[in-house]
């Protein structure tokens, strides 16, 4: 499957695809040509798709718990059939490694997996009303209806299956907007479901190519909830359209995490794992990409890293590199941009900070040195190769630094001290904060972000329960 050949695609709503009219291009971002054209969303197909998920939202609701497991794990088996399709695909239109991108289409199996084994487990709870032995009370959990999920293209499989999973599993329907820069995954995702039975209506997936697509999804009173990941920018915007309706959301957004390196870590494993924060080209939210290292151990721990990071290869994710492309020309502009402005401002490039000569939005995995904390790489999300590394002297001194951000999403801590190491998981103001561990992401554990990082929490039952609404009911049962 080395020639994948995707010619024209478009939107799959009610089970059909829809790829009349205007067009925009996809291209790879390693050679820069063109793989696709893309049906943009019209005005009557995104209404098409919320009519759709409107129309078949009573009957899946309804739909036997049991059943609906049993779906949902027929359509993860399916997803597991097409791996190598669904990560060449993703490798093609978004320049990622291979290898990861097949990691990525297991994992979005696996979130099909992990719901589907709780879709007749959904279960509400009997109150005790003290006083009152006549009162029967109880809760009941109910799906929402129509919900949207705005994804983002730097891992649309994943994230898609992260919130839609939960939001089927729980007896939503879905209308899913796919990303410009990397539809083709979602797309093929969408026509699994259907092959895999999943009834007409309950899964739709609405191409962009114009910023009306996902304005009118959320801007619908049939949307009854919406999940967005993206730009903290964006997620301003979705979040003061859901106010319109009152519509729920769950908002992951940017961030900027810190990675703290202890006198007492192991330096080589703190040093393999913080080149993590490559991984993707750096386009990954929760990338640990301030790292603080103390000052004891930081020319030790600096040589090692540098060592790792020059290590890796640079060069088309098809072919297996470590590091692809960044997804387009704009990217690439905006991190040489940031790099340019530091090193102007006084930063030592410790590793990389150029472009490659080459076809491709290729950039070196970047380490900057020499940069203070309000500097404009320090503070916001570049979404490319670009660490900054400092030195750090006392815990306290670090801690501040490090919760000294807008973002909220992650935190790195690398300590051999048990008590410093529950310490620090507790004062620093992160969703989730990861001790000698980098990169752990599992459909079990809850994630989410402080602060403009976003509200609500994915993956685990919370996501599960944040698709449901509670409704409680009271009965009297008292003689006549």
């Amino acid at each position: 499957m080395t020639n994948l050949q995707f010619g024209t695609v478009g939107s799959q709503i009610d089970g059909v695809e829809r790829t009349t009219g205007e067009t925009f291009e996809v291209r790879d971002p390693s050679t820069e040509t063109v793989i696709a054209d893309v049906a943009v969303a019209t005005v009557d197909d995104v209404e098409a798709a919320i009519a759709a998920a409107d129309e078949a939202a009573d009957a899946w609701a309804e739909f036997d718990p049991v059943e609906r497991s049993q779906l949902l794990g027929r359509f993860a088996g399916r997803i597991r059939d097409d791996v190598d399709r669904l990560a060449r695909t993703e490798t093609r239109e978004m320049g990622r490694s291979l290898g990861a991108s097949e990691a990525q289409a297991r994992k979005t199996a696996q979130y099909f997996d992990y719901y589907g084994g709780l879709a007749d487990k959904i279960e509400g709870e009997t109150i005790p009303i003290h006083g009152d032995s006549d009162v029967l009370d109880y809760t009941i959990r109910e799906p929402y209806g129509v919900t949207a999920h705005v994804v983002p293209w730097n891992a649309a499989l994943v994230l898609t299956a992260r919130s839609v999973a939960p939001a089927l599993a729980a007896g939503n329907t879905v209308v899913a907007k796919a990303p410009e820069a990397a539809p083709l995954s979602m797309l093929r995702l969408a026509e699994i479901a259907t092959d895999a039975g999943v009834p007409d209506g309950v899964f739709n997936v609405v191409t962009g190519g114009e910023a009306r697509t996902g304005r009118q999804l959320t801007d619908d009173d049939r949307v009854a909830h919406i999940e967005f990941t993206g730009s903290t920018e964006t997620g301003t915007e979705v979040m003061k359209t859901a106010a319109d309706h009152i519509t729920p959301v769950h908002l992951e957004l940017g961030g900027k995490s810190p990675n703290v390196v202890f006198p007492d870590a192991d330096l080589d494993r703190a040093a393999e794992d913080s080149a993590k924060a490559f991984w993707n080209t750096g386009q990954t939210c929760f990338a640990p990409t301030r790292i603080f290292v103390h000052e004891d151990v930081s020319e030790p721990f600096t040589d090692r890293l540098v060592e790792v990071v020059e290590s890796m290869d640079i060069g088309p994710g098809i072919d297996g590199n470590t590091i692809g492309p960044l997804v387009d020309a704009a990217a690439i502009d905006r991190v040489e941009s940031f790099v340019e402005s530091a090193v102007a401002d006084g930063a030592t490039r410790l590793t990389g900070g150029a472009r490659l000569d080459r076809a491709g939005h290729f950039y070196e995995p970047t380490l900057l040195a020499d940069v203070a904390d309000d500097a404009p790489v320090s503070c916001t999300e570049v979404f490319g190769p670009v660490v900054t590394l400092s030195e750090f002297g006392s815990e306290s001194a670090v801690v501040r630094r490090a919760n000294d951000t807008e973002y909220g999403l992650y935190a790195l801590v690398w300590t051999a001290d048990v008590s410093r190491a529950h310490r620090m998981a507790r004062k620093l103001e992160a969703g989730t904060v990861l001790v000698n561990e980098y990169l752990f992401a599992s459909q079990q554990a809850p994630s989410g972000g402080y602060k403009k990082s976003g509200i609500g929490r994915a993956k685990g039952q919370q996501a599960l329960e944040s698709y449901t609404q509670t409704k409680n009911v009271v009965v009297s049962i008292a003689d006549e």
